[in-house]
């Protein structure tokens, strides 16, 4: 099921510039597909008009987000918040321009009331910009 940037926008806890995804490309119960276009320089994470690679965590988390909306069926955020990040391994740092669109894939590998543990890869065309595990922390656990 292919997730607009309105339907992510209303799964994030972010709004306007800060609403990263453009669309979810797929996704299952163990993982989703975002798509997001090309950080220009005016991307509200750039430094000095260039986005540092470790940037690419928060499309990941944004991505786990989403995932967990729709995992438990509802069409809202839940509160939370970027508990860890570990084994992150960084590309070309700042990421260059002319990479075109961001893939963005969260593997989910555990997830309980208190929060969900995802390993993920966001890349464009010209390679790895960050991968590595990221830890959700949730206030509320899923919703009913």
């Amino acid at each position: 099921m292919k997730l607009d940037h309105a339907a992510i926008a209303r799964r994030v806890p972010h709004a306007g510039a800060m609403c990263l995804l453009d669309t979810v490309v797929d996704w299952n119960g163990h993982s989703i597909e975002c798509e997001a276009v090309e950080p220009g320089p005016a991307h509200p994470l750039a430094r000095e008009g260039r986005l540092p690679a470790i940037a690419a965590a928060e499309y990941a988390a944004q991505a786990t987000a989403v995932h967990g909306a729709l995992l438990d069926g509802i069409d809202g955020a839940r509160p939370g918040m970027l508990a860890k990040l570990s084994g992150i391994e960084l590309g070309a740092d700042p990421v260059p321009p002319g990479g075109g669109r961001l893939a963005i894939r969260c593997e989910l590998l555990g997830r309980t009331d208190g929060g969900s543990q995802y390993e993920f890869i966001v890349s464009n065309r010209g390679g790895l910009l960050a991968s590595g595990r990221l830890i959700v922390a949730t206030r509320n656990g899923p919703a009913a």
